[in-house]
């Protein structure tokens, strides 16, 4: 890989002696690195460009509307890791002939909950009022009401053609993922600069673009890599098998819990928010926690391809490697504190350069997400290994605990605090910590458990 010829020589000698699984990660590692990187300019500039096409009114109404579709998301996610830790052991042992199988009955359980959202979406816009049901201040409530029920049913196509990202993730090939997310959002931005520059601002347009765009580039992707790459695993009605959908249905439930409850607490912020001040509040927070996710899109960078990764090595019993590992991304997790605290220290000034005086971020707001991301990266690390070997039981039954103190915790802050918008954040954070706790536990149970095997690696990334 070219991008190997930049490092030192010294970091190469360490790496030619990594195993083979650590060389796999590292590799992601560095190609994502620089396609995620690209993702993040990509974000913030589409921010810049959104607030310049259309007004801090109705910029905080489109954020309101892309927090509710990612609510819808967990369905998408949670059948995605079913399927994707079982064809970790299916590429370690080459059995396409199972693996056909399983993406097949994916793909048709995937078009089947499709088929079902686009009718119930499509029912709800007759009966539900979206803008007195997020508190939403408009003037055009009808519009509102069509661009929220058009987006979510872009979200109900979406669904049917994002198992392909699945496939990539458990064939550790992350990297491949971070390409089709950065197609997408160059595609997006440069529609956005163009409406901006030859159409009237409106909220439509912008719904247009941000749910066309994702389609057309999935439906291309898959295409091409079922016909090339993973032509022998490509989905066919004759490989779907019903006695699979009791088994993706069960794994997948316990994920879309975890994804449920994940969706709740680290991306309904801005409906809580929405639903307990306004919608014209969504906009300071929708800004700030775009600036302070930044650190937690980096750790994503380190973090996506271990999942597989630890998969692998649970399987093989290789307990040196999850061990060292372990201990290596908590030192990365020390290193992101002090980057975390430095962001904090200069929030107001990249604010005002950012985004100028049309939005003002309170200081208590930043205080709060920088908490928060810290919380969440050490949570990552031990999260991950539970949901990459498979053990959630213990995990859904603790969510269920953290859930039910979660919500009335938002409830307190919003109605007897002046925390205003950072009480969904004091909530998550309170949440983080919770959950960190519940997996480090899981952890050293299931390693103190784990019989090592005689071929575990001592080089690990």
């Amino acid at each position: 890989m070219w991008l190997t010829r930049l490092l030192p020589d010294r970091l190469m000698d360490r790496l030619r002696n990594l195993d083979a699984r650590s060389v796999v990660v590292y590799r992601n590692v560095v190609e994502s690195i620089f396609l995620k990187g690209a993702s993040v300019l990509v974000g913030f500039l589409t921010v810049t460009l959104t607030l310049h096409y259309i007004d801090a009114k109705d910029f905080g109404i489109w954020m309101t509307i892309t927090f509710l579709t990612n609510w819808f998301s967990l369905v998408d996610v949670s059948f995605g890791n079913g399927l994707r830790n079982s064809l970790v052991e299916f590429f370690d042992t080459g059995d396409e002939d199972t693996a056909q199988r399983y993406v097949s009955t994916l793909y048709f359980l995937s078009g089947v909950c499709a088929v079902v959202l686009l009718i119930v979406f499509g029912g709800m816009y007759w009966f539900i009022d979206w803008t007195r049901l997020l508190n939403i201040d408009s003037n055009q409530p009808a519009l509102i009401n069509f661009i929220i029920t058009y987006t979510l049913a872009g979200f109900s196509l979406q669904l049917l053609l994002k198992p392909i990202s699945s496939i990539l993730l458990a064939d550790q090939r992350t990297a491949a993922v971070a390409w089709i997310l950065l197609i997408i959002n160059v595609l997006v931005i440069s529609l956005i600069y163009g409406a901006s520059h030859y159409l009237s601002a409106s909220l439509l347009v912008i719904a247009h673009i941000c749910n066309i765009v994702p389609v057309i580039v999935f439906l291309l992707a898959s295409a091409w890599l079922f016909g090339t790459k993973y032509r022998r695993i490509a989905p066919r009605i004759g490989s779907i098998d019903l006695s699979l959908v009791s088994k993706l249905l069960n794994v997948s439930g316990q994920f879309f819990f975890l994804q449920l409850v994940s969706v709740v607490v680290f991306t309904s912020g801005g409906l809580f928010i929405s639903y307990y001040l306004g919608s014209n509040e969504v906009g300071p927070y929708s800004v700030a926690n775009k600036y302070f996710s930044v650190l937690p899109f980096i750790y994503g960078i380190f973090i996506t391809p271990y999942w597989s990764a630890f998969t692998d090595a649970y399987i093989k019993r290789d307990t040196v490697w999850i061990r060292a590992t372990i201990r290596r991304l908590n030192l990365i997790c020390a290193a992101m504190t002090g980057l975390a605290l430095l962001m904090l220290a200069l929030a107001q000034p990249i604010f005002s350069i950012w985004i100028g005086h049309k939005i003002t971020v309170p200081t208590g707001l930043s205080v709060w997400l920088t908490a928060y991301v810290i919380s969440f990266i050490f949570l990552s690390n031990y999260n991950y290994f539970v949901n990459g070997v498979g053990q959630i039981g213990g995990l859904v039954r603790a969510s269920v605990l953290g859930l039910l103190l979660y919500l009335p915790l938002n409830y307190v802050l919003f109605r007897y605090t002046d925390a205003g918008a950072a009480s969904v954040v004091i909530a998550g954070t309170v949440w983080n910590c919770f959950l960190l706790i519940v997996c480090m536990h899981k952890y050293r149970r299931i390693m103190d458990t784990l019989t090592p095997s005689p071929k575990s690696t001592a080089h690990a990334f």
